[in-house]
């Protein structure tokens, strides 16, 4: 439902028809993010030249936004006000990661025409279970029970998920761990599943063909907490013929995705996961779509 130009007025001052409309929202929203990255707060003049907007529109957003107490003034600086914060404090809270995913899963599934889930670690267990899943709609797809769980050693997201944890951690796990083999591709030696989790921490991504089930790939990728943790990871299942066809597809979508969810967490990327994104940065082949 759209929102009243009289209501658009009382909340942010916005006084003219031309000025109620998706540009000022836009720049509301802008004006916020802004604002919550240098909380030392701007003036008139550096905002303006950030949104790239002239001083009568920006002010008009400034003063709107100020006597609703999203925004306070200090002098000539204007800084997030308390509404502002509560507001913040709200979405977090709402922001799951069940609810958060959803329509990246989704996008997952239209993009590639394969199953996509969510991989959770289970420390005490030292298992990854299943939750939640979105199937493939294709006659012939990998599908998995809500809840299945699988040891971390074989399967992609697994050594995702180790490769994120920390590494006395990981080391006591490979130690720990029974690698029994789950199917004659799995690898069970500690010191190459070592080599491999290491380059799943440096790419940003982990494959395995047929390593848990005979007839599957999977492509794996970490999901970021916004204060860098990882406790779950993405990942894109296929039949092992259609994953081998367009492997490098499916690993650029599922990095791409994962970092997606990961951004609307409230994850921001450090030096070192800048360096992961730049991998995942490469251009990224199309995948056919289901039909």
């Amino acid at each position: 439902m759209n929102m009243p130009t009289a209501s658009l007025r009382e909340c942010t001052g916005i006084n003219t028809r031309a000025e109620a409309s998706p540009l000022a929202v836009t720049r509301v929203l802008r004006l916020l993010r802004i604002l919550a990255d240098r909380p030392a707060g701007l003036a008139l003049t550096p905002l303006c030249l950030a949104l790239n907007a002239p001083k009568t529109s920006v002010l008009s957003l400034l003063r709107g936004l100020t006597a609703h107490g999203y925004l306070q003034r200090s002098n000539d600086l204007y800084e997030l006000g308390p509404e502002a914060f509560s507001l913040g404090a709200s979405l977090v809270s709402a922001r799951s990661l069940d609810v958060v995913a959803l329509p990246f899963l989704r996008e997952a599934v239209a993009r590639s025409g394969e199953t996509a889930l969510i991989a959770r670690i289970d420390r005490t267990a030292d298992r990854l279970v299943y939750n939640p899943i979105f199937e493939s709609t294709r006659t012939i797809r990998y599908a998995v029970p809500v809840g299945t769980t699988r040891p971390l050693f074989a399967s992609s997201a697994g050594r995702v998920l180790l490769a994120f944890q920390e590494e006395a951690w990981r080391r006591d796990y490979l130690r720990r761990a029974d690698l029994r083999a789950m199917t004659e591709h799995s690898v069970t030696d500690p010191a190459q599943l070592a080599r491999i989790i290491e380059e799943a921490r440096v790419r940003g991504v982990a494959v395995t063909f047929g390593e848990v089930t005979p007839d599957v790939a999977g492509f794996s990728a970490p999901i970021f907490e916004p204060d860098g943790r990882v406790n779950a990871a993405l990942i894109i299942a296929a039949p092992i013929e259609r994953g081998r066809a367009v492997a490098d597809a499916l690993q650029h979508l599922v990095m791409e995705l994962a970092a997606s969810i990961s951004g609307a967490l409230g994850y921001r990327a450090g030096p070192e996961s800048r360096e992961v994104a730049t991998n995942q940065a490469r251009p990224m082949p199309q995948t056919r779509r289901s039909r």
